[in-house]
């Protein structure tokens, strides 16, 4: 069967061989080989050609103001006919990428009349760093652009940080997050900004930190509004914590004339952890526990009252007092 096979295909190569070394064909193909021949010089004559061709470039305005907000009917891209060699023609049909023309709003005079003025020699001389030494610009539509802007309300606010931190183990934030621009000038609508005491950044989330940590996040501005600028930096400080424990007398400084006073126990210990490096910073004086004899009054029924921390550094964190509650007594002189 294979044998049989083979047979045949040999016969079919042999049997296409034969009728293209016909003579008939064999003068048929020379005529289209020339056919082709000609056709192929007819095309790079013709690519040495000049020729007309038009091309659309997309608008983008840059540098605008802050306080300015740009009308949706400004042009948004802009026609060229251009004149040049078929050949480079073909490469900017073909091969060429045409970037967004760039209108720097800066380099523009303001009007009265709220509208820039962008003239046929400006945007000309704009366009043709994307072009070819040879191309000539014939046309361009429309030959100059009337930008229409209004002008915004504006309002300062303040920037808070909308951001998670995870430490590792054994670390923690070691004081208040720090923004580069804690204020920032928002531009918008009135009724917009009168809704706005201040702005958020964009929520980020920071895993497995264990030291000072710096990072840009965006501002996450309602629809509508403007920043004078668009992002900040957030300090995070972070550090290794560890735990030290203080012995706090409990204190009462304001008991009327004809009162006394007994609490029991006196005095408590405070367990807290605190950055390593401000372990000897912390000491009796930096904390403070100091209740008012209006509290001890609201609780004579039970003669027990809460311990809590009426002082303390921010960089104090997770304190427990043991115990985290006292006994008192309220004594008052007879004459009273």
């Amino acid at each position: 069967m294979q044998n049989k096979f083979i047979s045949a295909l040999k016969s079919m190569f042999r049997n296409t061989g034969d009728f293209f070394r016909n003579q008939q064909w064999k003068e048929i193909l020379t005529i289209l080989f020339f056919l082709l021949l000609s056709f192929g010089f007819w095309v790079l004559q013709s690519l040495q050609e000049d020729y007309e061709r038009r091309v659309e470039l997309p608008l983008r305005y840059k540098n605008i103001p802050p306080e300015w907000i740009l009308s949706e009917d400004n042009p948004k891209k802009i026609t060229l006919l251009l004149k040049d060699k078929g050949s480079t023609l073909m490469y900017y049909l073909w091969k060429a990428h045409f970037l967004p023309v760039d209108i720097s709003l800066s380099n523009l005079s303001y009007s009265p009349d709220q509208y820039l003025h962008v003239t046929s020699q400006a945007l000309e001389s704009a366009m043709s760093k994307q072009l070819m030494s040879s191309t000539s610009i014939i046309s361009i539509d429309p030959h100059e652009i009337k930008i229409k802007y209004d002008t915004l309300s504006s309002r300062q606010v303040s920037v808070v940080a909308n951001v998670i931190v995870n430490t590792q183990p054994g670390f923690q934030i070691s004081g208040s997050i720090k923004i580069s621009q804690p204020e920032v000038r928002l531009y918008g609508s009135n009724k917009i900004l009168d809704t706005l005491q201040g702005v958020y950044t964009k929520f980020s989330v920071i895993e497995n930190v264990s030291d000072t940590k710096e990072l840009i996040v965006a501002l996450d501005l309602p629809a509508g509004v403007k920043a004078d600028c668009e992002t900040v930096k957030l300090t995070v400080p972070v550090e290794e914590f560890t735990e030290k424990r203080i012995h706090l007398p409990v204190l009462c400084c304001d008991i009327p004339v004809g009162y006394a006073l007994r609490i029991f126990p006196s005095t408590v210990e405070v367990v807290c952890d605190i950055p390593l490096s401000l372990f000897n910073e912390l000491t009796d004086d930096e904390l403070e526990i100091q209740l008012s004899f209006d509290e001890f009054k609201e609780n004579r029924s039970t003669g027990k009252l809460p311990a809590k921390l009426t002082k303390q550094p921010s960089w104090v964190v997770n304190t427990v007092i043991i115990p985290n509650e006292v006994e008192f007594i309220i004594e008052q002189s007879e004459h009273d």
